[in-house]
């Protein structure tokens, strides 16, 4: 988001050959720096948040609205920057990733260490699925009575 500030500051007064070679510069660090950060987590995230039994179904929405939202990005972008100028375009983009950096900061879950399960179970929980988290209970179940069942045959041999 620094990146795309410097690039719309350079955008402020006629472009010459000086600011022109900074614009370029800070969009090719916005490039690197959203190759590494943000653009792998519109892939990441959704493989990890989804409960494996909707994921393939998840992940094939969240792609579509992925495609979605880069082509309107895309096919929008020259009116925008028309309308509100290349300094408020930059700037607009440069918000939306501020939010989006906000947003992902202070309401997505860490889940490093954390597997599939759990993290199934962690939503259902803030979203009071009540469905997922039955069926939850009836497999601890069964594990437990499936483990005193085995614990009970190695006992009695």
């Amino acid at each position: 988001m620094v990146s795309l500030i410097v690039v719309s500051i350079t955008f402020v007064d006629d472009v010459n050959t000086s600011e022109a070679s900074i614009a370029v510069v800070g969009l090719g660090f916005y490039l690197a720096f959203f190759s590494i950060g943000m653009g792998p987590g519109a892939w990441l995230i959704p493989s990890e948040v989804f409960p494996s039994s909707v994921r393939t179904k998840a992940m094939s929405v969240a792609t579509f609205f992925n495609r979605l939202t880069g082509t309107l990005m895309s096919s929008t972008f020259l009116s925008t920057a028309s309308a509100m100028s290349w300094t408020g375009a930059f700037l607009l983009l440069a918000a939306v990733c501020t939010i989006s950096a906000l947003f992902i900061f202070f309401y997505l879950p860490e889940t490093k260490g954390r597997s599939l399960e759990d993290m199934s179970m962690y939503f259902a929980e803030i979203t009071g699925d009540q469905s997922l988290l039955e069926a939850e209970d009836k497999a601890v179940e069964k594990r437990r009575s499936t483990a005193a069942a085995e614990i009970e045959a190695v006992t009695l041999s």
